[in-house]
């Protein structure tokens, strides 16, 4: 080929191989996190939400349908939006004296718990006893569990989360958690100590904390709280199509607000020993209490309406009843 005709193909040929590199060159990380399945799509101009078990989750120590048990193991992740632990599709792990620890900001949309120190999922069964999680990031949960039969059991465990946006339990889509003793506590901002959104939750004898005073959020579907020998005090919102089933039990207390409005959207029942404190006017759908008197419920002035069209409350013969403080339960009119 002739010297000038080279000078001419030159550099054309330079500048297609830097557009073919630039198109392969990118990282794997990267690669995977677009290829991550989002918690939401647009169809026809609206959001729409995905269940969490169809949310693609990765983790540096995974049980995916098998069984296993770790004793006195010590697991750390610091990338973003991968678990510490995940047990997902029908696994189960036992695990004792586990720490567990999780850094590495969220890298876009983390409600599935994609960044979270311990995830469970998709019919995933964990039981974790004595042991340590710790989350010092942007939306790294400390505890995630999300879908139709996936359920942890925790005793004598420390939950703690310090980065923004990171609860310290979050439950979604029918998860299930029974914790016994223990602390949850969160000190990022923007960070409630529980989520909900659409699971149940048994706390027995344990301690819990939020810096942004936030103990308790719910954000979707019908939640079941039951507390054992546990206080605690919030004012959680119920949004549109939420609802909340409390239950207090065995020197219980729960103190706040379950909904200051009609349509009533919370439920209460609590034994004899247990106590409901009023800080607001309060609307509950039903109210089933083993104390006839209500000398358990501290109104402060405030009233506590219920639905007298609600079977459980057919004991209450539509009547109204005085409160200590004050107060008054009453059928709402």
């Amino acid at each position: 080929m002739k010297q000038p005709m080279l000078k001419r193909i030159l550099p054309f040929a330079m500048a297609l191989l830097f557009l073919f590199a630039a198109g392969c060159g990118k990282a794997p990380a990267q690669n995977k996190a677009e290829e991550t399945a989002p918690d939401s799509v647009m169809i026809d101009g609206e959001e729409e939400e995905i269940d969490a078990a169809d949310v693609a989750h990765s983790s540096l120590y995974a049980v995916d349908g098998g069984t296993e048990t770790a004793d006195n193991e010590s697991y750390a992740s610091d990338t973003a939006n991968v678990n510490t632990v995940l047990v997902q599709n029908a696994g189960v792990l036992t695990m004792i004296s586990a720490d567990i620890n999780k850094t590495g900001d969220s890298a876009g949309d983390f409600s599935g718990g994609q960044n979270a120190a311990l995830a469970v999922l998709s019919g995933g069964v964990l039981t974790l006893d004595e042991s340590n999680i710790t989350s010092n990031a942007k939306g790294a949960f400390g505890m995630f569990v999300g879908g139709d039969g996936s359920s942890v059991t925790v005793n004598g465990t420390s939950v703690y989360t310090s980065g923004e946006e990171s609860p310290a339990l979050a439950l979604r889509d029918g998860g299930v958690a029974t914790i016994t003793a223990g602390t949850l506590s969160c000190e990022g901002a923007d960070s409630a100590c529980i989520l909900l959104s659409g699971g149940k939750l048994l706390l027995s004898g344990v301690s819990l904390s939020a810096k942004s005073g936030e103990i308790l959020r719910v954000l979707a579907g019908a939640n079941e709280l039951t507390l054992d020998k546990t206080t605690v005090s919030s004012m959680p919102e119920l949004p549109e199509g939420a609802t909340l089933m409390l239950r207090l039990q065995n020197g219980a207390s729960f103190t706040g607000v379950l909904g200051g409005s009609v349509p009533a959207k919370a439920s209460v029942t609590l034994d004899a020993t247990s106590k409901l404190i009023l800080t607001q006017e309060t609307y509950v759908s039903g109210f089933v209490n083993a104390d006839l008197t209500h000398a358990n419920v501290q109104s402060n002035g405030f009233n506590l309406y219920y639905d007298s069209s609600v079977a459980e409350n057919a004991y209450l013969e539509g009547q109204s009843f005085v409160l200590p403080g004050g107060g008054f339960l009453a059928p709402i009119i």
